[in-house]
C-alpha cells in the first residue's frame, strides 16, 4: 500500500526500531515511495532484513552507541518498544528521553513517535498493559514539552493482517484493531502533513482514508 501523497517531497528517514513489527513496514512502505531510510538494527541478520526492504541499516543500540543513524536525516521515527522483555523503563522511557535530548541538541527536529492507545487512561486499559500505559506517559509527555516538531500517534491493538487504508482518528476512540500496515501508512503520511505537527491522537481502523483522517486532526 502506498500513500496518496505521491508528490511529497522525499525525505530521509532516521527509523528506530527498525526490526519491529511495525518498524520493517515503515521502512519498506518508505522505500516504497521513494523516501531513503536509515534504519537502526542491533544483529546482522536484522540488517540484512532491512536491507531486503530497501532501507539501509546502521548497527547501533539504544542502549550503547546509536547516533550514526541520525547522520543527514531530515525526520525521525521512533517505533522501538520493550515487548516481550519488560524492559519498559529502560526502552519506552529512558531510550526515547534520550533520544529527545539528542534531538534538541543536534536535530533533526522532526519526529513521529509510534506510543500506544490509553496512555492517558491506563486504568480503563486491560490490567497487563497498565505497566507499559504509564511508562509510554512519561515519556510521551517529555516528547510533547520538548519543543521538538512531534507527532505522537497512539495505535489500537495491533495486528499482520492486510492493511484497509482506513482508520478512525480521534482522542480518545473506542478500542478495538489496527493493521499494521495501516499503522506505519498514518507514520509516513503524518511526515507529509504539516498539521500533524505537535498533535497526539489515537487510531483504529475505521472507514475514513488515512490522508483524509489526518487532514482533519
Amino acid at each position: 500500500m502506498t500513500s496518496d501523497l505521491q508528490t511529497a517531497p522525499k525525505l530521509t528517514i532516521a527509523l528506530i526500531g527498525a526490526a519491529g513489527g511495525v518498524g520493517r513496514r515503515v521502512a519498506a512502505q518508505a522505500a516504497a515511495e521513494g523516501h531513503r531510510v536509515r534504519g537502526l538494527v542491533r544483529r546482522e541478520e536484522q540488517a540484512d532484513m532491512l536491507s531486503l526492504y530497501g532501507a539501509e541499516p546502521v548497527l547501533g543500540d539504544l542502549m550503547a552507541d546509536w547516533e550514526a543513524v541520525l547522520d543527514g536525516t531530515d525526520a525521525v521515527v521512533w517505533a522501538a518498544g520493550a515487548g516481550a522483555s519488560g524492559a519498559f523503563e529502560a526502552v519506552d522511557q529512558d531510550a526515547l528521553i534520550r533520544l529527545v535530548d539528542v534531538l534538541k541538541d543536534r536535530g533533526p527536529r522532526r519526529l513521529v513517535v509510534v506510543s500506544s492507545m490509553g496512555v492517558d487512561r491506563p486504568e480503563q486499559m486491560p490490567p497487563f498493559l497498565s505497566a507499559v500505559l504509564r511508562v509510554k506517559a512519561v515519556s510521551d509527555a517529555y516528547v510533547q514539552a520538548s519543543g521538538l516538531e512531534y507527532t505522537i500517534v497512539r495505535p489500537a491493538g495491533l495486528t499482520d493482517a492486510p492493511g484497509t487504508g482506513q482508520i478512525q482518528i480521534g482522542m480518545p476512540v473506542q478500542r478495538g484493531m489496527i493493521a499494521r500496515d495501516d499503522v506505519a501508512q498514518v507514520v509516513l503520511t503524518s511526515l507529509t502533513l504539516p498539521q500533524t505537527i505537535q498533535k497526539t491522537f489515537e487510531i483504529v481502523g475505521g472507514e475514513v482514508s488515512i490522508a483524509e483522517a489526518l487532514s482533519r486532526v
